[in-house]
């Protein structure tokens, strides 16, 4: 999915969830968590690509991914990693398990490490073969599943209806009967 559906989304979700609902700075964090692993894996390839463009008068992303320049290798080997629910879970026992093992109190659950989640969540649906499927159980597994394109434009009409009447009318709702 596009990283602006990624935080809208992501922030739909914080708006819904009883113990985020009011609190801004956990819906603001939990909505770069919901955009971290795009922007991890691919913001040095746009960067490159808009390098090359300019500079060395390259067509603007001059091949597809994983092909031999160091940039796109890089996309490839961190989006295995950004977009592991296996990861996301050992980060989650490492920011909220762990600190409850060595003190009496440890933290509070770690609410934005769900946008995240919910990013991985949402990509194994909506990326394809063709274009980074997303590798959920990486490293223990390669399974990818291969459902429908983020950016096929039926999915984007679906997507952004359904974003506008979330917004515009289920969510008003839903924050009048709080």
């Amino acid at each position: 999915m596009d990283i602006l559906a990624h935080g809208l989304w992501t922030n739909l979700m914080y708006k819904t969830i009883p113990q985020t609902r009011d609190n801004r700075k956990i819906t603001y964090w939990g909505i770069a968590f919901g955009v971290l692993p795009d922007l991890v894996s691919f913001t040095p390839v746009f960067f490159y690509a808009f390098y090359a463009s300019i500079f060395l008068q390259q067509p603007f992303f001059a091949g597809p991914p994983g092909n031999d320049n160091p940039f796109f290798e890089y996309a490839v080997q961190t989006y295995n990693y950004s977009h592991s629910i296996v990861i996301w879970a050992a980060v989650l026992i490492l920011v909220w398990l762990i600190p409850h093992l060595f003190w009496k109190k440890g933290a509070g659950f770690p609410w934005i490490l769900l946008g995240w989640a919910l990013h991985i969540f949402i990509d194994i649906f909506t990326h394809t073969e063709a274009f980074f499927a997303t590798p959920f159980l990486f490293p223990l597994s390669g399974l990818k599943v291969s459902v429908i394109s983020w950016a096929h434009p039926v999915f984007m009409v679906i997507n952004y209806s359904l974003l506008l009447i979330l917004y515009f009318i289920v969510i008003p709702k839903f924050r009048a009967t709080k």
